[in-house]
């Protein structure tokens, strides 16, 4: 309880934007189109997702625990395989325009079982994209992406304060 409210779920620099930017819940919080039950939370930024998993007791997989679990060990280009099918995910073919409820896509799993590793929302990883670490690597695309940006090695970046109605996390 009170996750916004306990610093010790924060890091540090996550503390001190949440406290400047009077930070109180996730950016579409109180939003009827992104914050609908089943859906994954959109509008958090890294340091909401990492104090997230502090509060669950669990941590944001590192990018290649993610890569993982959406390829397997074949390297395929999708979670299902080889070729892109928008039946299998929510993407901009899909025509929705929004997130959709994590298991609206069962036959779009990965190996391991898990839904929504492509398409949905892009999502936090506890990897740094440079070596300077100012930028948190995102991965496995959003529900506007075109296929080509649903590949499942495919690795996008943001500062880690950045909140998008597109960007969500998992937990590992």
């Amino acid at each position: 309880v009170g996750g916004y409210e306990n610093q010790a779920y924060w890091a540090p620099e996550g503390w001190k934007w949440k406290t400047q930017n009077k930070v109180t819940v996730p950016e579409y919080w109180n939003h009827v189109t992104w914050n609908k039950p089943d859906h994954p939370v959109v509008g958090v930024s890294y340091y909401e997702a990492e104090a997230f998993a502090r509060w669950a007791g669990k941590r944001l997989p590192t990018e290649q625990e993610w890569e993982k679990a959406a390829r397997g060990e074949d390297g395929r280009e999708y979670p299902w395989g080889k070729e892109f099918d928008k039946d299998k995910s929510n993407s901009r073919s899909s025509e929705i325009g929004h997130t959709t409820p994590v298991t609206q896509y069962p036959k779009g799993g990965s190996p391991y079982g898990c839904y929504d590793m492509v398409g949905n929302v892009l999502e936090w990883s506890a990897s740094w994209y440079d070596k300077i670490g100012a930028l948190r690597v995102l991965r496995g695309g959003a529900w506007y992406f075109i296929p080509e940006y649903l590949r499942a090695p495919t690795r996008l970046w943001y500062d880690p304060d950045y909140r998008d109605t597109t960007i969500g996390f998992r937990l590992a």
